[in-house]
Formats: C-alpha cells, sequence, structure tokens
C-alpha cells in the first residue's frame, strides 16, 4: 500500500506521520485490497482539515473533516472512510446472496437443440430458434435503454439489477421506449 500525505500552511511533523501510519493500518486491516491512501492536511486560522482518499481496484473512498484539532479531525476522516468500506462490504455481500441470478439466466437460456422447420412433429408447432442470448449481468433500466439504442434491436430482454428479475425493454417509436416489468404471484 502506498501511503501519501501533504500539508497546507502545516508542517507534518514526526507524530502526525507517525499517526497517518496508525490510521493507515487501522484502514488496511478493514480493506485489504487498498492500493493508495492520499491525506491532505490543510491548516487555516483556528481550524484544520483533513481530507483523504483511499482507492482500490474498482472503487475508491474519500472523506473530509474539519475540526480545531489535527488529530481528531484525522480520527474523523479515519471513522468516515471506515463506515464507507463497511457500507461497501455489506453491499457487495448482498449482491452476492440476493436472487440467485445465474440460476434465472439458466432457466431463461436453456441449452435447446435447434428444431429444424421441415421436421414434422404432428400438430404441435414448430418453434425455431435462434439461439439469441441477452445480457446475462444484472442493468438498471437506464443502462439497458442505451444497450438497446446501441445494439439497433427492437427489444432487449434483461436482469433488472433493482429487483433481480427478468424485464423486456422495446423501441415504441423513435425516442420513446416501452417498459415490461413482470408480477410474479
Amino acid at each position: 500500500m502506498k501511503v501519501t500525505y501533504s500539508g497546507h500552511n502545516l508542517k507534518i511533523t514526526d507524530d502526525i506521520h507517525a499517526y497517518i501510519l496508525k490510521r493507515a493500518d487501522k484502514i488496511e486491516s478493514r480493506f485489504d485490497g487498498m492500493q493508495e491512501l492520499n491525506v491532505v492536511l490543510k491548516s487555516e486560522k483556528r481550524r484544520f482539515d483533513a481530507e483523504m482518499i483511499v482507492t482500490a481496484p474498482r472503487v475508491s473512498f474519500y472523506a473530509k473533516s474539519e475540526t480545531h484539532e489535527i488529530l481528531s479531525a484525522l480520527d474523523s476522516v479515519t471513522d468516515k472512510i471506515v463506515s464507507q468500506i463497511r457500507r461497501y462490504r455489506d453491499r457487495v455481500k448482498d449482491r452476492r446472496h440476493n436472487a440467485p441470478h445465474r440460476e434465472v439466466v439458466e432457466r431463461l437460456n436453456p441449452d435447446v437443440e435447434e428444431t429444424s422447420p421441415e421436421v414434422d412433429i404432428g400438430d404441435a408447432p414448430v418453434v425455431v430458434s435462434t439461439q439469441d442470448k441477452f445480457a446475462s449481468k444484472p442493468l438498471t433500466v437506464a443502462e439497458a435503454t442505451m444497450e438497446l439504442q446501441a445494439s439497433n434491436a427492437e427489444f432487449l430482454l434483461f436482469l433488472n439489477a433493482e429487483t433481480r428479475q427478468v424485464n423486456l425493454l422495446y423501441e415504441m417509436e423513435k425516442g420513446k421506449y416501452g417498459w415490461v416489468e413482470p408480477l410474479f404471484a
């Protein structure tokens, strides 16, 4: 982990340096994927500002605090970052355990062999499968709209990131879209 710090109108003493490293260890113990910690300390009149940015792969956290003591500003910023990390980890854990979307995708995309239209199955209707696939990663309605616009298709079947259910988005007329969300009883 790379720790950088700077002071504006403030000299960073050895005690402050040691305290920053102590706070970095606290954050790293909560979030081991941390790559960089950047701390900016500012002194203006009788107040101290502390800003902290923690970067990791695919996520970053930012917090700012203003107090009358430099060490309490660092404590406050660290607590805010730890709180953000806790919320982030809970959110990630909820996504993993929320409605198993792999099962939904497998049910909606069974590996069915193609049926040839020449095959006579009697009076049963013949379904010709083109094996079109839909986006298996969960999307919001706005993301699905952008993907539908980019694909120039008539409709898009997608897994809604908010409800974890399959939704259908279709183009009604230029610039207007219809959205079908099933209601399971």
